[in-house]
C-alpha cells in the first residue's frame, strides 16, 4: 500500500463505509422524491378544487418567491459562505456556517414583526412586544450555542486524545 494513495481510493480506511453509505442513500432518494411528488400533487389538487383559492394570485406569489429565492437569498448564502471560507479557520467553519444559516432563517421570519407590519394604532394588543430586542436576544443565543457546542467538542477531543 502506497503512503501517497488518496483517502477515497479503495483499500484505504473508511473507503468501504463511505461508499456503502452512498449506496444506501441512493436507495432512499427515490422514495423521498416519490413522497415529495405525492405531497405536491395533493396540494395542487386541493388548490384547484378548493373554491376559495385565487388561481391567479397563487401562481404569481409562487413565481415571486422563486425569483426572490434565486435572485436574493441564494446569492447572499453563497456570498456569506465564500466569506466564511476565506476568513474563518477551518475548525470553526461548520459552527459559523450553521449559526449563519439559522440566523438568516430566523431573521427572515422575524423581519415583518420587527418592522411592525400589521401594527395598528387603535389596537395595542396587535404586535405588543419589542420584537427587535427579541430578535437580537435570539441571535445571541444562536451564536452562543453554536460556538459553545464547537468549543465543547474541541475540549472533549483534546481530553480524549491527551
Amino acid at each position: 500500500m502506497s503512503a501517497t494513495r488518496p483517502e477515497d481510493e479503495p483499500g484505504r480506511s473508511g473507503y468501504r463505509a463511505r461508499h456503502e453509505m452512498r449506496a444506501s442513500g441512493s436507495r432512499l432518494r427515490p422514495m423521498l422524491i416519490a413522497g415529495g411528488v405525492l405531497v405536491m400533487v395533493y396540494a395542487l389538487v386541493g388548490a384547484v378544487t378548493g373554491g376559495d383559492v385565487n388561481l391567479v394570485g397563487v401562481p404569481v406569489f409562487l413565481v415571486a418567491v422563486l425569483v426572490l429565492h434565486d435572485g436574493v437569498f441564494l446569492p447572499v448564502v453563497l456570498g456569506v459562505g465564500a466569506l466564511v471560507r476565506r476568513f474563518v479557520s477551518e475548525r470553526w467553519r461548520s459552527a459559523v456556517r450553521a449559526a449563519a444559516v439559522v440566523s438568516l432563517a430566523v431573521s427572515v421570519v422575524a423581519t415583518p414583526l420587527v418592522l411592525g407590519f400589521g401594527r395598528s394604532a387603535d389596537n395595542s394588543s396587535i404586535l405588543p412586544r419589542a420584537y427587535g430586542w427579541g430578535l437580537i436576544l435570539i441571535l445571541i443565543v444562536i451564536w452562543g450555542v453554536s460556538l459553545g457546542i464547537r468549543k465543547g467538542l474541541e475540549r472533549r477531543r483534546r481530553r480524549n486524545v491527551g
